[in-house]
């Protein structure tokens, strides 16, 4: 069996960035954890940070580092508008 494409990478990776956004927007609050959305996922929180800093380079997301504490992330005010 061949590995997945770059287009089928592009692609699964896509629905995952979809379905993080999905869960920020779905969570009882307006700014998540990383544990609250690595619990969401099964997986452990070091894993999702770089997916979710990638989400804030490409704009769908914003994020701050509380020192000491984690993570928090938000939707970006442009995903929020749908633009």
């Amino acid at each position: 069996m061949s590995p997945p494409s770059n287009r089928d990478q592009n692609t699964e990776g896509d629905a995952i960035d979809d379905r993080l956004v999905e869960a920020i927007r779905a969570a009882p609050k307006p700014v998540v954890n990383t544990t609250y959305l690595a619990g969401k996922f099964d997986v452990t929180p070091r894993e999702l940070v770089p997916r979710l800093e990638s989400l804030v380079e490409a704009g769908r997301l914003e994020g701050h580092q509380v020192a000491g504490e984690g993570y928090l992330w938000w939707l970006s005010l442009e995903e929020e508008l749908g633009e």
